[in-house]
């Protein structure tokens, strides 16, 4: 290549490089209402047989099911207000022991590779427990943090995990 052909590529205009990272740290807290929790219990042996009846009895009934645990005696799980008292008479039919718990909201913590982020998830957790709000469920993902809490508290913890988000993005 000639030096006239050289100095043409250092005198062109520099691209603009487009950023494919979201910017780390805390993005965005919100809250989403219309859930109900659902606490199942003291089911017959075997109990992985009767969770199973259950989750197949509430699946007929067309009942979408969100942050699904086994616990020792039996399952919970979230269900969308709109269907709580379908559940409740599925429940009910089925003899199961349980409670449900309506006007639930959760409140998600956005964060690019959340898990990576070293002490990222201590520091959500410690500014929830700290806000007052009672903790019902607590779930994750790589890019975000779910938290199940009654209605009226969900605010509560969105201002605490919003704080959070501020101090540690600088805004």
């Amino acid at each position: 290549m000639s030096d006239s052909e050289n100095s043409q590529f250092e005198t062109s205009i520099p691209i603009a490089e487009t950023a494919f990272e979201k910017r780390r740290g805390i993005r965005h807290v919100e809250i989403r209402s219309g859930y109900a929790q659902v606490h199942v219990t003291q089911l017959k042996v075997p109990i992985s047989e009767t969770r199973l009846d259950i989750l197949q009895a509430v699946g007929n009934a067309e009942i979408s099911v969100d942050f699904l645990k086994f616990t020792p005696t039996g399952v919970s799980f979230m269900v969308q207000d709109l269907v709580a008292e379908k559940t409740t008479r599925i429940l009910e039919n089925f003899g199961a022991m349980f409670s449900l718990a309506a006007n639930r909201h959760i409140v998600t913590v956005h964060a690019v590779n959340m898990r990576d982020e070293q002490g990222l998830i201590a520091d959500v957790m410690a500014h929830a427990i700290r806000s007052g709000a009672k903790l019902e469920h607590i779930t994750d993902m790589h890019d975000r943090m779910l938290i199940v809490v009654a209605a009226e508290e969900s605010e509560l913890l969105r201002a605490a995990l919003q704080e959070l988000a501020q101090g540690k993005n600088g805004n």
